[in-house]
């Protein structure tokens, strides 16, 4: 068998995060029980999607790079959230969407992705990208029973308004430096809009990735279940 990559566990890698994230002063002071336990919650979540990256192999070019995005982006949730950029985190948040929708198209064409790349005029829009992830064979038989992609497309429309202020209640109104800071309730909303898009991604990543999936190690596919509701581990367990 190869030889595993070294990740850390989760508890270990929290802990080094936040000893990080004290000695550059984004969490300092006594931060609550209740806070602690959020940031927990929200890295096991960004965890699990960085995790992909470091085990999914043979990707083609035109899939792996999403991949790789995809854990960036999950990378600098914490810190941002923490920090009191509630628009930058419902941005990324996004993003992940983005990118999960991007690997799912790209990894399928790779003569559109080498035209993205040679060609400015050319352009898939969101749009597209949805209705393919909508249609792919891969998930016509799970979707009847968690209908993760239908979830993505809702949270999507759900972050473009508050990235964008379509509503009153999106629009920060910030007027001073001091004024950006971070406020608990604010800060666990996003935590529960995070864990539901890790949710969906996870799950579509192990549907389409079916095969290498249940390959991984059993510590590393408790760390992706983890992030899904009892139904969607149902329908994966039900898979063909």
């Amino acid at each position: 068998m190869a030889k595993r990559p070294t990740v850390s566990s989760i508890s270990q890698d929290f802990d080094a995060v936040v000893d990080f994230f004290r000695s550059v002063r984004i969490l300092s002071g006594n931060p609550t029980a209740s806070l602690i336990a959020s940031a927990r919650r929200l890295h096991k979540a960004t965890y699990s999607l960085v995790l992909w990256r470091f085990r999914l192999k043979g990707l083609n070019v035109c899939g792996k790079v999403f991949i790789q995005e995809l854990a960036s982006d999950a990378l600098q949730i914490l810190p941002q959230a923490l920090m009191g950029y509630s628009k930058s985190t419902k941005l990324l948040n996004r993003s992940l969407i983005e990118n999960l929708l991007r690997h799912l198209y790209f990894a399928d064409h790779p003569v559109e992705f080498q035209r993205m790349h040679g060609d400015k005029r050319f352009y898939i829009p969101v749009s597209a990208l949805k209705e393919y992830a909508l249609t792919h064979p891969a998930f016509w038989e799970t979707e009847r029973k968690f209908d993760a992609v239908n979830k993505l497309i809702g949270l999507y429309s759900e972050l473009s308004a508050g990235v964008h202020g379509s509503r009153v209640h999106d629009l920060e109104m910030r007027i001073a430096l001091k004024k950006i800071s971070l406020k608990e309730n604010t800060f666990n909303s996003q935590v529960k809009l995070v864990q539901q898009t890790v949710e969906s991604i996870n799950f579509l990543l192990a549907v389409y990735h079916n095969a290498q999936f249940r390959k991984l190690f059993l510590e590393d596919r408790r760390v992706i279940l983890r992030t899904m509701v009892p139904k969607a581990r149902q329908a994966l367990m039900e898979l063909n």
